[in-house]
């Protein structure tokens, strides 16, 4: 499929499908975006942490490389589409046990080609004057960007219709249509919608759609927790990310954490740990009376046991695509552009290995 006069449906409208959707719709092939939420975002997006970093990631991890990319096409996206980042907060801190641990760090992202600096406590504590102890040095990711995943999807989206896109919400795709060894469209309960291509984009989804294929592509639920707490006045200027640590705060002073999913009992329940972590909260940061925490939910993330997404067409059948991996808001501007690269310029990035995928 080299020409961009085809017409696609995306399934699924969380900020990978919206930035499809964006990339598509901006090089003039026909986008249908199909979405079971509302509205964009509202699925496993709408509980992201919203860290835009590789300061996370070690280097030498298999997705180094295609995360440093990642934030140079994260870059690229805010001169697109400047009105998607205008809440956006850059920066973050980021330290470990010790200051050697965190040195040897430092200096491996720095190895890597990563624009990290070292910065000591009295400067740390000048930057945030609300952390109550300052480690003895952290690591400053400056690129690194906290936003709101939820806002950019529909930006995204908002953006793509203005280019000539169209979307369906509050439908669930039942099943792909099949014409012999081909699909076709979609299938919903009120109808079908035919396209010469289907991207999948659902995360976790993705295998139920392609069960009439016979074909898996292997994605799991990877679940973490994501605490939100009312705050009424300015605590942390950057992300600050350090042990037991990883919080965030957003323009409208809303706190932000994130949580490793632990188990499904009682005791580690959402609401439970976010109870334990407003009391964490108070020993690590100097807060205001009156912070309350207002939400606690797990999100399940699309992860594939080699740490890489998957982007290509399916195995044995045309007209299908798949898009779905771990870090998706990391990932999702990179995807959108790699895949319409692929789709419409027969150009396939070496950054993501085929991993079952042509």
């Amino acid at each position: 499929m080299a020409s961009a006069k085809i017409s696609v449906i995306i399934v699924g409208a969380g900020i990978v499908g919206a930035s499809l959707a964006f990339h598509f719709a901006r090089r003039g092939a026909t986008v249908h975006v199909v979405e079971e939420g509302a509205r964009p975002g509202s699925g496993v997006t709408a509980r992201a942490f919203g860290w835009v970093n590789i300061i996370n990631i070690a280097p030498g991890a298999v997705n180094y490389g295609l995360v440093q990319e990642a934030l140079a096409e994260y870059a690229r996206l805010q001169a697109d589409l400047p009105g998607g980042f205008t809440a956006a907060r850059p920066g973050s801190l980021f330290w470990l046990e010790s200051s050697a641990e965190t040195e040897a760090f430092a200096a491996a992202h720095r190895a890597a080609g990563t624009d990290v600096e070292l910065v000591d406590a009295a400067t740390i504590a000048a930057w945030e004057p609300n952390l109550l102890e300052p480690p003895a040095c952290a690591v400053f990711s400056p690129r690194d960007l906290a936003l709101d995943p939820a806002r950019l999807a529909r930006d995204l989206i908002d953006a793509a219709i203005a280019a000539g896109a169209t979307a369906t919400f509050g439908r669930r795709v039942e099943s792909l249509l099949l014409s012999g060894d081909r699909v076709s469209g979609v299938r919903l309960p009120d109808g079908v919608i035919e396209a010469d291509l289907v991207i999948l984009a659902g995360g976790t989804a993705v295998d139920r759609l392609t069960e009439n294929l016979s074909f898996r592509t292997g994605v799991e639920a990877s679940p973490s927790i994501i605490l939100r707490y009312r705050c009424p006045e300015p605590v942390a200027k950057r992300i600050l990310r350090g042990p037991g640590l990883e919080i965030r705060q957003s323009a409208d002073n809303m706190l932000h954490v994130a949580k490793g999913y632990i188990d499904d009992t009682a005791e580690n329940a959402p609401e439970r740990v976010g109870e334990r972590i407003l009391k964490v909260m108070h020993e690590r940061l100097r807060l205001p009376e009156g912070v309350t925490l207002v939400e606690a939910v797990a999100g399940y993330r699309p992860f594939f046991s080699d740490g890489m997404p998957r982007l290509g067409f399916l195995p044995g059948v045309e007209g299908a695509y798949a898009a779905v991996g771990h870090p998706g808001v990391i990932l999702a501007p990179l995807l959108g552009r790699l895949a319409s690269d692929h789709v419409l310029e027969g150009r396939r990035s070496p950054l993501i290995p085929p991993a079952g995928l042509i």
